[in-house]
């Protein structure tokens, strides 16, 4: 499910974020967050994006988000996207680590 049959890797993601032109968001729950995230997200809940709390005003910056397997990234994707923003589910934490991403 990384990146919906698109590879993507960590290192080109993280790179977008540095230059200020993504976000990287975890929609796990707190409990899956406190566990371990990756390095540079943002935690925001799929039931928080859903019920309208946005990660940025920014329409323009693209946000990647993650879960555990990618199902609630993808709803969270979808539900951004039909707001105007560019979203990407990029999957799991375990494809995240797999690609090269670092976790803390």
């Amino acid at each position: 499910m990384f990146g919906m049959g698109k590879k993507i890797k960590a290192h080109d993601i993280n790179q977008e974020i540095q230059q200020g032109t993504a976000l990287l968001v975890d929609v796990r729950d707190d409990e899956e967050w406190d566990a371990g995230h990756a390095v540079g997200a943002m935690h925001l809940s799929v039931d928080r994006i859903l019920s309208g709390e946005l990660p940025t005003q920014d329409t323009k910056e693209k946000i990647y988000l993650y879960c555990a397997a990618g199902g609630r990234a993808f709803r969270a994707a979808s539900y951004l996207e039909s707001k105007g923003y560019q979203a990407e589910c990029i999957g799991g934490l375990g494809d995240w680590k797999r690609s090269g991403g670092a976790v803390e």
